[in-house]
């Protein structure tokens, strides 16, 4: 188990954006991921769409020392899809400052309750932990408990300033540890038309030189619109550039880890795509997706609407065309219908024959 924290005490830099969609990517690529959100604002349990509810369980409720028993990690740990987990947090962890405050070791709850995790429940491959804008104790446990850390720095003067004041946290934390923290910078919300974006990868590049991630994270809209609706960008828009970002840098991290290329054999890109981009139930429904960046118009008919046409909306430039059903039945068929021709789903495999000699795509819900 891989333990990697994502730090910066200056807000803004795309530290959760990072958490949740290096994440993301890394379960893309078909590992076994743990995101524990540190952040009082909960900004990563939000983002990936777990609403907390009075009385829901959160990791204050595993790391507070008030609680005389500890509930058990399956009535915390939230699945979010297949090997894909989160610890959410609200608030309430604001209080551990102070409860900490009064206890021996408090720096070192973190680790332990990972040992526990890690020891009760099939070992993750990796636990992506973000940290809060500061560096307070709950970063401090982080940074205690991670192996390594990805610095996110978005291209501004006081991104330097913020750089300087980490490192020298890295530091003193480093002097502690038996094995020294694996740190790595990444440039985030890179906006290649500014000059002064440049001038700071220059920079952070002078500091971190090799430990700076050849990967750049840049600017998308995308990546806002995948937040506010409570969703990675793996889920959001996975033909955007925004998704080939940090699919990028997933894949970087692992060859970087591994000393070794990664094989698309290995990877499994063929059947990694076509599970994820075909049609997926969704809180709200049906999401169906196509992608096509020629395309003027693209349309789907199918038994759920009496195969009357409905547009799909065109996510980004990179040809990303999405639609959200309401969906009852449990078996349907369907076409899209792209600038005028019916066709089949070319990420959905299982048709069926119709009436008129040809095929449509075919979908079972259980």
């Amino acid at each position: 188990m891989r333990i990697i924290a994502v730090a910066n005490q200056k807000g803004g830099c795309g530290k959760t954006t990072t958490s949740i969609n290096f994440s993301a990517c890394l379960n893309f690529l078909q590992k076994k991921v743990l995101v524990i959100d540190l952040d009082p604002q909960g900004h990563s349990t939000i983002g990936l769409g777990i609403k907390t509810q009075k009385g829901m369980l959160t990791l204050y409720d595993l790391l507070s020392p008030l609680q005389q028993i500890a509930p058990p990690f399956s009535q915390v740990i939230q699945n979010l899809k297949p090997d894909f987990d989160l610890i959410p947090c609200n608030a309430s962890l604001n209080a551990l400052e102070e409860e900490f405050g009064f206890m021996p070791n408090y720096h070192l709850k973190l680790r332990d309750l990972l040992i526990r995790i890690n020891e009760d429940r099939h070992p993750y491959d990796f636990v992506v932990l973000d940290c809060p804008p500061n560096l307070g104790t709950l970063t401090w446990n982080a940074l205690n408990a991670a192996d390594e850390v990805i610095v996110p720095v978005e291209p501004s003067f006081f991104s330097l300033h913020g750089l300087a004041k980490i490192s020298e946290t890295l530091q003193v934390v480093n002097r502690s540890r038996e094995m020294p923290l694996d740190v790595h910078a990444l440039l985030t919300l890179f906006n290649s038309q500014v000059n002064f974006s440049y001038e700071i990868y220059d920079e952070v590049k002078a500091h971190f030189q090799s430990r700076l991630f050849t990967t750049i994270i840049h600017e998308h809209v995308s990546l806002k619109e995948s937040s506010a609706a409570g969703q990675s960008i793996v889920q959001y828009a996975p033909q955007s550039s925004a998704f080939q970002d940090y699919l990028n840098l997933a894949v970087e991290y692992l060859e970087r880890d591994w000393n070794r290329k990664l094989p698309e054999k290995e990877l499994g890109w063929e059947q990694v795509f076509k599970n994820h981009f075909g049609p997926r139930q969704i809180s709200d429904g049906i999401l169906f997706q196509f992608s096509s960046k020629t395309a003027s118009s693209v349309e789907i008919a199918g038994d759920f609407n009496r195969w009357v046409p409905e547009p799909l909306v065109r996510r980004d430039q990179d040809g990303l065309w999405q639609k959200v059903i309401s969906v009852e039945l449990k078996t349907f068929r369907y076409k899209f219908i792209v600038d005028g021709e019916w066709q089949v789903d070319p990420s959905q495999p299982m048709q069926k024959e119709n009436a008129y000699g040809g095929v449509d795509s075919y979908m079972e819900f259980a």
